[in-house]
């Protein structure tokens, strides 16, 4: 039989005062580094202060913090008259006590997370406290009140995020609810929170809702129009042939659209790799239409033959637009940083140098480009795109020396962006509507060199700078930061 020894705790006697501001001195010692004091914090303050200071008595009457630095320091700010504390006269003598209790505090004390707060503050309205008072009470804006207690409500949504060890964000948790009804978006998305992909599964969620209700409020138009609605591509007979291709039976003349309605072959159907519905004719020859066929055009496969491959492409484009929509949002958040790692700042400089000193066409060729400078001013801040030299120039007059190596990457990335991110959605693609192999290899190399920056590469991108085909099926990106930060180099040396 073991016996355990169990401490005895140590009885403390503290005292509860209001001391003046003025004989409070911070601990010169003071562990924390960052205060990180935010206007929330501040705010949160200002209606009462909820726990007092512990404080040590000094040899000359004032009293030296123990605990509670973050709250000093705005109290200074508000030049506070009064502080209630708790002293501990104890520590008076006990140096090393004080920096013990330093960690003491903070080990007893674990910050709520996200989940948990928005969960509280939906109790709390449900009990009858006013937004604005929550607001007042805990320093949040009203609106993240509203949002908080809007997530808290919904319970599928909160128990999905509980399932995960995740630190979810205001943002990512109101993005969820908007997925409340949809189990199998709450658990893809919380899956994709836990693989780093969560704004590139947002939005390819959020894309599939939008054009679904799209085709489904324009295909009820059509109906009521009175057309005749085919509503698989695969549906067509091989004959079926897109208006805007026809021509009179004597080739002379084009017909339009509206001419071909009185036509009994006229359908509308959905577009071989579009999300959008195309007019058709179902038999251009019986209806007496001729067909113009381009200068070097083949016979195509039928339809039912090139299903598998049109299913491809449509999925591809519409991943490869997802991904690029979240790349941008990454982009926005990495440009309005206020300081970077010493690393970052490596992989940046030499991202810059080799695209200007090589003469880099992807990484300056479009510096000047509608879609770079759109982008540039975007991260700038910049909405007055008239103003946008000057804006530009007192920006860079303003700027934080640390900040100047910035702005000639933000130049280089737009350029990028140009071609990575064009709306034809080719960069993904290894056929022949692709682009060539070497672009394609540039671009894995921009893209991996984003990863070594901490952007979460999606499916799609990690297949491009795999050098793999991208196959449309759902899969983890194979390989870590570690392995993109070691071949990125040897890629961006293949220009």
């Amino acid at each position: 039989m073991t016996t355990e020894t169990v401490e005895q705790t140590i009885p403390t006697t503290f005292r509860f005062e209001d001391v003046p501001l003025s004989q409070l001195t911070a601990h010169p010692g003071n562990v924390r580094e960052d205060l990180a004091v935010t206007d929330r914090f501040r705010r949160s303050l200002r209606k009462r202060l909820r726990t007092p200071l512990l404080v040590t008595p000094q040899a000359d009457g004032t009293y030296k913090v123990i605990d509670g630095h973050r709250r000093l320091l705005v109290m200074i700010e508000d030049k506070w008259e009064t502080v209630p504390v708790v002293i501990d006269d104890s520590r008076a003598e006990d140096e090393a006590g004080q920096y013990v209790d330093m960690v003491t505090t903070a080990e007893q004390r674990v910050g709520l997370n996200t989940r948990e707060k928005a969960a509280a503050l939906f109790q709390a309205s449900e009990l009858g406290a006013g937004v604005k008072a929550i607001a007042t009470e805990t320093g949040w804006t009203q609106k993240d009140v509203k949002t908080a207690v809007q997530v808290g409500r919904a319970a599928k949504t909160m128990e999905a995020a509980q399932a995960i060890q995740y630190a979810w964000t205001l943002d990512q948790l109101e993005a969820l609810a908007e997925f409340e009804d949809d189990p199998e978006a709450l658990k893809e998305l919380t899956e994709a929170a836990q693989g780093g992909n969560f704004s590139y599964r947002l939005r390819r969620l959020r894309d599939d809702r939008e054009e679904t209700a799209r085709l489904a409020k324009e295909r009820a138009e059509f109906v009521a129009a009175g057309l005749t609605v085919i509503d698989e591509y695969e549906a067509l007979p091989d004959s079926a042939t897109r208006i805007h291709e026809l021509r009179t039976h004597d080739g002379a003349k084009t017909i339009s659209e509206e001419e071909h309605k009185a036509c009994r072959g006229h359908v509308v159907a959905p577009a071989q790799y579009g999300s959008h519905w195309v007019t058709y004719c179902l038999k251009p020859a019986l209806y007496d239409h001729a067909v113009y066929q381009p200068p070097g055009s083949t016979t195509a496969t039928t339809k039912a033959e090139d299903k598998e491959a049109r299913q491809r492409i449509i999925q591809g484009n519409k991943h490869y637009k997802a991904a690029t929509a979240a790349r941008r949002e990454w982009l926005n958040t990495w440009m309005t940083r206020k300081t970077f790692p010493r690393d970052a700042q490596v992989i940046m400089a030499r991202f810059v140098a080799e695209s200007t000193l090589r003469g880099d066409d992807l990484g300056i060729g479009d510096i000047t480009s509608e879609d770079g400078t759109r982008l540039v001013r975007e991260w700038l801040g910049i909405a007055d795109a008239s103003r946008a030299n000057t804006m530009t120039a007192e920006i860079l007059a303003k700027a934080d020396a640390r900040r100047l190596a910035l702005f000639p990457f933000m130049a280089c990335v737009a350029s990028y962006e140009k071609t990575t991110g064009h709306k034809d959605n080719r960069p993904w693609r290894t056929d022949r509507q692709g682009l060539s192999s070497h672009t394609r290899k540039r671009i894995g190399a921009y893209l991996s060199m984003l990863v070594q920056l901490g952007h979460s590469a999606s499916p799609i991108e990690q297949a491009i700078i795999d050098g793999q085909e991208y196959d449309g099926t759902e899969h983890t990106a194979k390989v870590s930061a570690e392995k993109a930060k070691e071949t990125g180099q040897e890629q961006l040396d293949s220009k």
